[in-house]
């Protein structure tokens, strides 16, 4: 039984460290999508679901499963991922303008070079999340985890511009 535990849980490490590599990668000619189920609505079930250059303002997404989705330069411009679980998601240079990314789970997430502004943040977990270059002008960080996110080069709620290891907070 302890075998077992032991093989399962290498098995279940290697995954996680491949996820990371695969889940930001910036070959995406090679990138495969392996979710075929993945749908534009409510709780989908979209992790590991590749969708890059998706066009979906306003798609209701709210309490969705999309662990390591990729979505770089997506427009969800107001769209609703309130609860939502992208944890090692990629949306770099997404729009996310206006979008409701309340209560979501957003560890490890890639939103560099993404428009952020007037997205509502609020009590969302952005723990080691990626918002270098990124546009928050406006955006509601009320009760947001901000360990160790980094914001180089963002632009912050204010309008002023973050500095370079700028780690948990605008400086």
């Amino acid at each position: 039984m302890i075998g077992m535990f032991r093989t399962t849980a290498t098995v279940m490490l290697m995954l996680g460290l491949n996820a990371t590599t695969m889940a930001w990668t910036q070959d995406i000619d090679k990138l495969k999508d392996v979710n075929t189920i993945c749908e534009w609505k409510p709780e989908s079930q979209c992790s590991w679901a590749v969708r890059i250059g998706a066009n979906q303002p306003g798609v209701d997404m709210h309490g969705a499963s999309m662990a390591s989705m990729r979505l770089d330069q997506a427009n969800l411009r107001g769209a609703n991922l309130s609860g939502a679980i992208l944890q090692l998601a990629s949306m770099e240079a997404a729009n996310l303008m206006l979008a409701n990314l309340e209560g979501a789970h957003l560890h490890g997430v890639n939103f560099r070079g993404a428009n952020l502004s007037l997205a509502n943040l609020r009590n969302s977990n952005l723990l080691d999340a990626d918002l270098s270059g990124a546009d928050l002008r406006g955006a509601n960080l009320n009760g947001a985890i901000l360990i160790k996110t980094r914001f180089d080069n963002a632009m912050w709620i204010d309008g002023r511009r973050c500095g370079a290891e700028s780690i948990g907070d605008c400086r």
